[in-house]
């Protein structure tokens, strides 16, 4: 059974990073949001592009609130049974300006516990209907 702490992360993540694109935490929060990543993170957005860990930051740091207005919901979260100390998890995730409005991708990420912590080790994301 996968930790129900991995379950949470997903979520908590995508807190931090709703608020990173609304400018609802600081610029210097940058490093806190990063902790969350493992050194050897990769991930393929909805675009089909491959962005290693220092893409991501890159990212982030140049569009701190650069979305106003950004919702993400997460839903539909699902856990695979991997061994310790990784977890695999499917979950569906919205994003847009307005609730009612949002754009659905399918995501599956895949954790590794790192020193009492999960760290993100990979993302593949899907545009969905």
């Amino acid at each position: 059974m996968t930790d129900t702490s991995a379950l949470h992360e997903i979520h908590a993540l995508h807190v931090l990073i709703e608020d990173w694109f609304n400018a609802r935490i600081p610029v210097s929060a940058l490093d806190t949001l990063m902790a969350r990543f493992s050194e050897d993170f990769s991930m393929v957005g909805v675009a089909g592009q491959r962005l290693d860990r220092a893409a991501v930051q890159a990212l982030f740091a140049a569009s701190h609130g650069a979305r106003p207005g950004l919702v993400i919901a997460i839903e539909s979260v699902q856990a695979t049974t991997l061994p310790s100390p990784l977890a695999m998890l499917r979950y569906r995730e919205g994003q847009g300006v307005e609730v009612g409005a949002l754009r659905w991708r399918e995501s599956l990420a895949v954790l590794r516990q790192e020193h009492g912590q999960w760290r993100w080790l990979a993302l593949h994301e899907t545009a969905s209907a």
